[in-house]
């Protein structure tokens, strides 16, 4: 009963595995790689410092999956504000020439295409923001908006993608670390 009792003693105290770091702007604790196993066993216990390894590894590989899934969210939001881009900026174009009117095809319902000639001489376009909210903005205020729009989708996509490369390092050195706990 000792022994199991030291055992679950070791299990509860907390173990210097990781380190702060501000090599990435979500503040993910960098792992600590260990040189000297058989010192790190003899001090915390081979079950303890495997079961701290091995729950980090996990946030890890949790916080990878969360960070994958918000990138490909980002890259399929990125070619919609492109085109809105465009289409404000051909609209513009269009409403600065001598054409005020502009020929489009619409879809009706699958399949089925309607021709229509809209009017172009308000000089004001409409953005959906989200949440159900539409915008009506001049095509200045537009082109302003979705370009900044644009670059911080971008910057977010790459600051995500070093995000997701600084975890799998961060996974690769914790999986060293466990097969070196098993192996000890």
């Amino acid at each position: 009963n000792a022994e199991e009792e030291k055992v679950a003693q070791a299990l509860k105290v907390p173990i210097p595995i990781t380190e702060a770091t501000t090599e990435n702007s979500r503040k993910i604790p960098k792992v600590v790689f260990i040189e000297n196993v058989e010192a790190w066993v003899e001090k915390y216990t081979d079950d303890a410092l495997f079961a701290q390894m091995n729950e980090l590894y996990q946030k890890y590989k949790f916080m990878e999956s969360n960070l994958m899934r918000a990138r490909e969210n980002l890259k399929t939001k990125l070619p919609d504000i492109k085109k809105t881009l465009e289409m404000v900026a051909m609209l513009k174009s269009k409403a600065d020439s001598d054409d005020k009117e502009i020929d489009a095809n619409y879809l009706l319902s699958d399949n089925i295409w309607a021709k229509a000639r809209i009017p172009n001489d308000t000089g004001k376009v409409g953005l959906w923001l989200g949440a159900n909210l539409m915008v009506e903005y001049n095509y200045e205020e537009a082109l302003k908006l979705l370009a900044k729009n644009l670059a911080n989708a971008e910057a977010k996509i790459k600051e995500t993608e070093e995000d997701i490369d600084f975890l799998k390092d961060q996974t690769t050195t914790t999986e060293v670390n466990l097969a070196r706990i098993y192996n000890q």
